[in-house]
């Protein structure tokens, strides 16, 4: 049987959303560090590609430390394998002929729909923990803190305040 209820938030997501509960919390986590993680060498190119693209987004968050270095990997690593099975899915087409034994052909599923299904949702759970989707940075407070700096728009008059 798994956890049960939702993951509690991080203690520095928790102070950007300016919860009380944010002390508490960073007395009960491991001591965080500044140190970004280095890209694994075992990679693949679209995997790094990746590394590049998505560590600086989730640094700015301020929630990555070194500990999530194979977290992030594996999330890299799922978005080259989700590219790949895109790929595969795109060259064979949505359903194959496949002969049978006795000389009949059949209509299936490509298979590489399952695995390009599966990827896909581990990809938006993985980038949903690291704040890359629109809920992600909603349950990590980031989206407030942003919105600080945005222009507040009065709801009743329509108009900037």
């Amino acid at each position: 049987m798994g956890l049960r209820g939702p993951a509690p938030k991080p203690a520095k997501a928790l102070r950007l959303a300016g919860s009380v509960l944010a002390a508490a919390r960073e007395s009960a986590e491991p001591p965080s560090d500044e140190i970004l993680p280095e890209c694994p060498a075992w990679l693949d190119d679209v995997g790094r590609a990746a590394w590049a693209d998505w560590l600086p987004r989730i640094a700015a968050m301020q929630i990555m430390s070194s500990g999530d270095r194979d977290a992030l990997a594996l999330m890299c690593d799922t978005w080259s394998r989700y590219l790949e099975a895109r790929k595969r899915l795109a060259e064979e087409g949505e359903v194959i002929r496949v002969e049978g034994g006795d000389g009949r052909v059949t209509v299936k599923r490509n298979p590489w729909s399952a695995v390009l299904a599966e990827h896909g949702d581990r990809l938006r759970r993985m980038m949903s923990e690291f704040g890359l989707t629109p809920v992600g940075r909603a349950r990590i407070g980031a989206a407030k803190e942003q919105a600080k700096d945005a222009p507040k728009e009065d709801i009743f008059t329509k108009r900037r305040a």
